[in-house]
């Protein structure tokens, strides 16, 4: 699986979205996965041929700057604008059992759960520091 930056941001050279998931289709033939930080990146992200999408880039956008994982928000409208055949993602700020299982009913196919289980560098860095007064 290759996954990719499908936002409205800039790419290298000027290349188009719909050329990049051209060329990782056709020229290496691996499934695509869409990071998207909006519904309407990830339904174009469908539509040009990603057979997952994730909300891995919301709040990691300029568009989406002011906003804090995860984008709960965009799981319903997602899902009722993919087809069934593409899989939603939430990928990004599941920091417990309980969100997790929001993602689920909200929509999402499947949960990232990352730095939450992984990140025991930045949770022990949190708690010296908080414990410095």
């Amino acid at each position: 699986m290759i996954a990719l930056d499908a936002t409205a941001r800039p790419r290298p050279k000027g290349q188009e979205l719909a050329e990049l998931i051209r060329r990782c289709r056709d020229d290496l033939g691996a499934p695509l996965m869409a990071d998207v930080d909006s519904v309407a990146n990830g339904l174009r992200a469908a539509e040009l041929g990603c057979a997952w999408v994730g909300t891995t880039l919301y709040g990691y956008t300029e568009a989406t700057a002011a906003l804090r994982p995860p984008g709960l928000e965009l799981l319903a409208p997602l899902r009722a604008g993919l087809p069934e055949t593409v899989s939603l993602i939430c990928e990004g700020g599941i920091a417990s059992a309980p969100g997790a299982l929001a993602a689920l009913r909200a929509g999402a196919d499947a949960v990232v759960v990352g730095t939450a289980i992984t990140g025991v560098d930045l949770q022990v860095a949190a708690y010296v520091k908080g414990l410095a007064g």
